[in-house]
């Protein structure tokens, strides 16, 4: 979460809010110095799992690497539609098994060596390399082939007509050849990249405190044509799970944003320092039954099971009424 700050410009003003985010969970070092207001800090319930995507899980690191330290070939508007990021434009051909992607040409790795499209062509195959046991692995199979024409000429080809550029197009952000293209699928985990990764994204790495901290600076190269130098000096993303000192963070100004239970929302935005945003998040929760085992294999149990269980008391009282209750595996909502 992002403390807010009013005024001209986020560093122009010393008045501070909290900004707290319902229906997730995290916690901030409240170690943290006083500091400039042009630095941000966040807070993540857990370290990060890892700064190369291709093997990452975890949702934070995701985040981390798509909107900090790397960058995608596209990125989503408002509406979840794919607008131009790395990928500046891009042509379909007549049948929609080929898209060429035109790339910016004057994005760098943060040592200096130029991002090119033989970057996306080398992530792409390393997501899908097997030995490398990549969770993304699933989301390129529509992927048939990926070609650099050149430096900054990109060629996807399908297994079949595509109605959209694929999720994966906006989601996986690439990684460099040249650091990453020496190291073994197999051995990815191990790399060197995974405590001081180099990027090409608005911000750069600076530190890793283990279980603390990950600190993030500036580019100033950061392309003009892809949004240009972040007004942020820095950004820390602090590491600490207990939600009394989370809360405590957020209502000192040593926490500009993080997550929060559900059933402290109304505690927190009693606070006049503090702002609570809740937002629709695509997750489900439900049991799931052995129907190869007594008494589940027996559908009478199973319905009355299911007719036993108050959905909407769970949401009112356990999540503070932020949830939809659904007798369903797919929420409410959700598009087919």
């Amino acid at each position: 979460m992002m403390r807010e700050r009013t005024g001209k410009g986020r560093a122009a003003s010393a008045t501070r809010r909290a900004l707290a985010l319902a229906g997730a969970c995290a916690a901030v070092d409240c170690a943290v110095p006083a500091r400039p207001p042009d630095v941000a800090v966040i807070a993540s319930g857990a370290d990060l799992e890892s700064p190369d995507p291709v093997v990452t899980v975890h949702p934070m690191s995701r985040q981390v690497q798509r909107h900090v330290l790397l960058v995608t070939l596209a990125r989503y508007d408002e509406r979840l539609t794919a607008v131009p990021y790395y990928a500046r434009r891009w042509r379909w051909s007549p049948d929609r098994r080929t898209v060429t992607l035109f790339l910016e040409p004057s994005l760098r790795w943060h040592d200096g060596v130029p991002t090119t499209a033989h970057d996306a062509v080398f992530t792409f195959a390393l997501a899908r390399d097997s030995a490398a046991g990549s969770p993304r692995r699933a989301e390129l199979a529509a992927l048939d082939t990926a070609v650099a024409s050149d430096d900054t000429t990109l060629v996807l080809r399908f297994v079949s007509a595509q109605p959209s550029l694929p999720r994966f197009v906006c989601e996986l952000p690439l990684v460099p050849r040249h650091v990453l293209g020496r190291v073994a699928a197999r051995d990815l985990r191990r790399a060197a990249f995974e405590t001081a990764p180099i990027g090409n994204g608005p911000f750069r790495f600076v530190e890793r405190v283990a279980g603390a901290r990950w600190t993030f600076a500036r580019n100033a190269a950061f392309p003009a044509a892809m949004g240009g130098p972040p007004r942020l000096a820095r950004l820390v993303v602090a590491v600490v799970d207990e939600p009394t000192t989370k809360f405590a963070g957020l209502i000192s100004g040593e926490l500009d944003a993080a997550g929060i239970a559900p059933t402290s929302a109304a505690r927190l935005a009693r606070d006049r320092v503090a702002r609570v945003l809740a937002y629709p998040v695509a997750f489900s929760t439900g049991l799931v039954f052995n129907t190869q085992r007594p008494p589940f294999d027996d559908a009478r149990v199973r319905r009355a099971v299911d007719a036993s269980i108050d959905r909407r008391r769970i949401v009112d009282v356990a999540l503070a009424g932020f949830a939809t209750p659904s007798a369903a595996s797919v929420a409410p909502g959700m598009p087919d």
